[in-house]
């Protein structure tokens, strides 16, 4: 099975680069390409961003979810190549001739649903969330929803392993996976997430009262057991970024 999608410790300039920087260069990135209608800026966007998986250290093929994205990538791009009529034709295949217009859509759609992905992708494999965390805390975010944010990311692979042990152990039992109906499918799922909300349950109450044993939220304020410090490469990184929002801003006021 492949590994989930959830911090991978490093010791890459990506990994030691401040949560917030990352987060704005992913902001930007997310955003360039929605805005910038040329479909190979959208791919040059894409390829930076696989650059940025070698440079982490990170093998993108290895990610649990990356085949499911790349096929849904091909077939929005090939849907766009089918229906979209712009331009001239490029081949006549029976009734199928794509067109110049069409290709330049699918690669321009396909493109930028990659690239959405992958840039988070490589935010959530190379950002400790505690680290994250801490980052918004300290710029003023108040701690108690920087917690709930800990606490979601730490209870997601948890319950993502609760939810294989169930599925293992009702397959153990006989339960038959194979739904044919939607009657069938509304069995099984009943079947499935009830025990799984039971255990989830279990976990959030047991938070609560160690929470409620430990004062939580009865100070304004909070002490932190470590802080995430803004280095001279934070500062190089986050002027970087404003020099080239501000030279995209003006290439597409000038287009």
């Amino acid at each position: 099975m492949k590994p989930r999608l959830t911090y991978q410790p490093g010791h890459s300039i990506l990994h030691r680069l401040h949560p917030l920087v990352k987060g704005a260069w992913m902001l930007f990135g997310t955003i360039l390409v929605f805005v910038v209608p040329d479909p190979w800026a959208v791919l040059a966007v894409l390829g930076l961003v696989l650059v940025a998986f070698s440079v982490a250290g990170l093998r993108l093929g290895q990610v649990r979810g990356t085949r499911l994205f790349v096929t849904t990538a091909l077939l929005l791009g090939g849907l766009q190549i089918l229906f979209v009529r712009q331009g001239p034709v490029l081949v006549q295949i029976g009734p199928l001739a794509p067109t110049i217009g069409g290709v330049k859509a699918g690669v321009y759609v396909a493109g930028r649903f990659l690239s959405v992905v992958f840039l988070s992708y490589l935010f959530v494999l190379t950002t400790d969330p505690n680290s994250l965390a801490y980052a918004l805390m300290q710029a003023g975010l108040p701690y108690r929803y920087g917690f709930a944010l800990i606490t979601a990311l730490r209870l997601v692979p948890i319950f993502e392993q609760e939810g294989q042990i169930v599925y293992n152990a009702q397959l153990a039992r006989g339960v038959q996976y194979d739904a044919r109906s939607p009657r069938r499918f509304l069995t099984l799922a009943r079947q499935f997430f009830l025990p799984l909300l039971v255990s989830a349950l279990g976990k959030v109450d047991a938070l609560a009262v160690s929470m409620e044993g430990r004062c939580f939220g009865k100070y304004p304020g909070r002490t932190f057991l470590r802080t995430v410090h803004f280095t001279r490469w934070d500062a190089a990184a986050a002027i970087l970024l404003l020099l080239v929002t501000v030279a995209t801003a003006s290439a597409l006021a000038v287009l």
